[in-house]
């Protein structure tokens, strides 16, 4: 399919302003260092747009070491206009016992006072047994300067997690640009003896050797990938379609769970490899073990990604929305553009309202994107799916069996929950899985009914 162009914006010629492509062209007239800032520009203008622009002077956050607990602080994780640092966080192993921890940080989403031209950031992680047991078992913190620089750059901070006696743990990180006051919150699962998941893989980028942070490959980029495990001699390679699946509705019976599937071998790789001009659409998953499906996923989705720019990707998310019928009418569509046309305008029959729903749905879409990819387009996971229907979750707790989100009506004190369990997955470690139940079926319908009366659902 093409990208999307500026003329899905003109919306059958009834003077609808240019929402997708205002987000379209923002993601390629940016540098993907400082597309978050963008995109987050861009949500809030949506979210204040009635709103009088006015100054204010930001105060420091409060450092939390321990919000494992359901609160609306830790919901933060899932809200981007609650802060403006995001950094990525994950950790490699290059032997059980020897483990480092990755902060990579943009200097775009930092503060730089005129005085000094320098930022302050601070990384401090904690180590706990688990979500459960939140005791205190060691703790570090690297305090840095940035000096402001002309350009935008990238700035990757390793350091070394202190040897611990459990064998599988909780790293609790929060960064935080100092000046500013704003802080991010992250928590990542490590079990030392497990030599299969994707910790044990690192990937660096072929032109500087800067660690590489995504779980995803742009097909123009150029990756080195290290299996550190001395056990394993090989690393075997295969490359799978893309899964694109639509998520069941969160009040439909749960899926059945398959995991006997076999994957083929296509290539044996030394344990030091390269992966460039990837195909767009596949997944490329390595396995030290031909005889395990578990292993380390990387899908190529598209140079665009986490955007949503194509006319295949647009129609996806709209599945939430539409009946079965209604979606497939529109996606096999012989015009797919005329097509969504046509049903954003039938939500709103007016130019101005149908510009606010399609930026912020498309705007909801790219966030999921961006929280929730694994071996999927985060868009098409269930955390996704109801991310872009509902909106970030009021009250986020999280504990080693799941992820309850929780919405809350202020007004009114009603309450709806969604618990996404997590379930090990042969591509990603971990992926989370709806619970599924007939009673969300009313508040699901009545923000499904909100979003095609032309309103916008927010809990």
């Amino acid at each position: 399919m093409g990208t999307y162009t500026a003329k899905y914006a003109n919306f059958l010629s009834r003077n609808f302003s240019n929402t997708i492509e205002i987000l379209y062209l923002s993601a390629k007239l940016i540098t993907m260092k400082n597309f978050v800032l963008s995109i987050l520009t861009l949500l809030v203008a949506v979210a204040f747009s009635s709103c009088r622009a006015k100054k204010e002077v930001e105060q420091p956050q409060t450092h939390s070491s321990i919000i494992t607990i359901g609160t609306e602080a830790l919901a933060t994780i899932y809200n981007p206009t609650t802060t403006t640092i995001h950094p990525k966080i994950f950790v490699k192993k290059n032997n059980p016992q020897d483990i480092d921890l990755y902060v990579i940080i943009n200097d775009s989403e930092l503060l730089f006072p005129a005085a000094t031209n320098k930022a302050k950031v601070r990384i401090f992680y904690k180590i706990m047994e688990s979500y459960e047991e939140l005791a205190l078992i060691d703790s570090a913190q690297k305090v840095l300067t940035i000096d402001k620089s002309a350009t935008p750059k990238t700035y990757a901070v390793k350091m070394h997690v202190k040897p611990v006696e459990l064998e599988k743990f909780v790293i609790q990180t929060t960064v935080t640009d100092v000046i500013r006051g704003k802080m991010n919150i992250s928590f990542i699962d490590v079990d030392r003896n497990d030599i299969l998941d994707v910790s044990n893989f690192n990937v660096t980028k072929v032109e500087n050797s800067q660690p590489y942070s995504e779980y995803y490959v742009k097909p123009s980029e150029m990756l080195r990938i290290d299996y550190y495990n001395s056990n394993y001699p090989s690393v075997y390679k295969t490359v799978l379609p893309p899964f694109e699946e639509i998520p069941l509705p969160p009040y439909a019976s749960d899926p059945a769970e398959d995991d006997t599937t076999h994957y083929n071998i296509d290539e044996v790789l030394k344990k030091s490899f390269l992966i460039g001009n990837a195909q767009e659409d596949f997944i490329y998953y390595f396995r030290p073990d031909s005889t395990i499906n578990r292993g380390f996923a990387m899908p190529c989705f598209s140079e665009d990604y986490p955007n949503v720019t194509s006319l295949k990707d647009i129609v996806k998310p709209l599945a939430y929305l539409t009946t079965p019928e209604e979606y497939n009418n529109i996606k096999n569509a012989e015009h797919k553009k005329l097509a969504i046309d046509d049903f954003w305008y039938s939500c709103t029959k007016d130019s101005k309202r149908a510009k606010e729903l399609i930026r912020v749905f498309y705007t909801r879409a790219i966030f999921a994107n961006m929280y929730f990819a694994d071996y999927r387009q985060g868009m098409l996971t269930d955390r996704g799916m109801v991310y872009i229907v509902l909106g970030p979750p009021k009250i986020l707790a999280i504990n080693s069996e799941s992820e309850i989100w929780t919405y809350k009506d202020t007004r009114s004190g009603r309450k709806i929950r969604f618990v996404f369990r997590r379930v090990k997955s042969p591509f990603s470690g971990v992926e989370y899985v709806l619970r599924r139940s007939t009673e969300l079926k009313t508040n699901w319908d009545a923000a499904v009914s909100s979003w095609r009366k032309g309103n916008i659902y927010t809990w």
